[in-house]
């Protein structure tokens, strides 16, 4: 949710999320400006996150879980704890699954910090600022 590395990990990105950022955490932004315009709007973000539940249910069981990325969790360890803590943030009932309807409901961090003056639009440079910020974040770890 890049969320894995693109993953569905910015799907789900949450506020305790931030600190584990992927390595490029403007990839969930990247096809998120469906009208081409430059500016990525909340709903365009929402959109696209919503987009992506369907490539990050790899098990097609209709929720995103653990069971969906049990390669990731052996191979990549820091991956998987990143998607544990992105799910668990977005898992409004606490079953340890996504669904639809809790992904669509869950915060959005990510766009809250790109969005820096709180417009509801992620412009290319409130982008660029965020990425950098995100940068120093992952060198300070």
């Amino acid at each position: 949710m890049k969320m894995f590395l693109t993953l569905p990990l910015a799907l789900l990105a949450a506020s305790p999320a931030l600190s584990q950022l992927p390595q490029a955490p403007g990839a969930a932004f990247a096809n998120a400006d469906t009208n081409g315009d430059g500016i990525i709007t909340r709903a365009e973000f929402q959109a696209s996150r919503g987009a992506r539940f369907d490539k990050a249910d790899r098990n097609h069981d209709g929720t995103i879980s653990r069971d969906d990325f049990k390669r990731l969790a052996r191979f990549r360890p820091d991956a998987a704890d990143r998607l544990n803590a992105l799910i668990s943030e977005a898992d409004a009932n606490g079953d340890g699954r996504v669904t639809r309807d809790e992904l669509a409901k869950a915060p959005m961090p990510l766009f809250d910090r790109a969005d820096i003056n709180h417009d509801g639009n992620v412009d290319k440079s409130e982008l660029a600022a965020f990425e950098a910020k995100a940068g120093e974040l992952r060198r300070q770890r």
